[in-house]
């Protein structure tokens, strides 16, 4: 299972640069290149968009932001993690609050999320609509600015609609990229929004990717990080890939055995 989760996580970070398919119509190839990027996250759809009037209000993606505060020296264990996850290339995670680490044991993606790399969330909102837009701008200011000014937009289907999907826009560089996203009632499509914000990253010339990692509840924890060093930290052992349904399908379990035992 680990073998599989392994070859999961690294053909979703090749994948996220591979070709867009040529469109059918190729009337106006010159119009085509200008409205659309020549690469694109299977999924997303991108076209030339200036910003709406009624999202100038909505708050931005803010721009990488530095400690302000004097950071403690890390306990030995914490730095022996930090050693390694800097040698497979996450850069310098000096600098990190490593206070609220627990350290029994200590786990490397605690330490990715001291330093600012990794969103920690539930997976289950508990409202509708699920607010994703809100979730994507925490996760793409885990992207060192590399996603500074983008808005995202959720379009939610109607209350009634039970088949409908959501639609997720992200705003910048007079574009909108979007995807649809699925109804799981109060629960995140975590796979869309990874694939708008890899789409985003990619088409911005970052060589940050957003990967889930492996969840064994209804939490998830994404990082973002330079494709190398998530290739690296999953060849050798460091992280492990996950399953986008793993943690919704999880919960959902234990809320149907909870109403059975009623």
């Amino acid at each position: 299972m680990r073998l599989c989760m392994l070859m999961a996580g690294l053909l979703l970070l090749g994948g996220c640069d591979r070709e867009t398919a040529s469109p059918s119509n190729r009337g106006d190839a010159a119009a085509t290149a200008a409205s659309r990027p020549k690469k694109i996250v299977p999924g997303v759809r991108v076209q030339t968009a200036a910003l709406p009037e009624h999202l100038k209000a909505v708050p931005a993606v803010p721009a990488a932001a530095s400690p302000t505060f004097a950071a403690a020296p890390p306990s030995p264990a914490v730095e022996a993690i930090r050693a390694k996850l800097e040698q497979a290339g996450f850069g310098s995670l000096a600098g990190s609050d490593w206070s609220d680490i627990d350290e029994d044991p200590v786990r490397p993606e605690s330490v990715l999320r001291a330093a600012g790399l990794l969103v920690w969330f539930d997976v289950e909102t508990g409202s509708f609509p699920n607010q994703h837009d809100g979730l994507l701008r925490e996760l793409a200011a885990a992207a060192a600015g590399d996603l500074s000014g983008v808005v995202f937009e959720e379009i939610p289907p109607d209350d009634d609609d039970t088949g409908g999907r959501y639609v997720l826009n992200a705003y910048a560089d007079g574009k909108r990229w979007s995807a649809n996203a699925e109804n799981y009632g109060d629960w995140y499509d975590v796979d869309a929004m990874l694939r708008l914000g890899n789409a985003l990253l990619r088409d911005r010339g970052s060589d940050r990717r957003m990967l889930l990692l492996v969840s064994e509840d209804q939490t998830a924890e994404v990082i973002v990080a330079p494709r190398a060093a998530l290739g690296a930290a999953l060849r050798g052992g460091l992280l492990y890939a996950g399953d986008p349904a793993v943690a919704r399908e999880a919960g959902q379990a234990f809320e149907a055995g909870v109403g059975q035992k009623r």
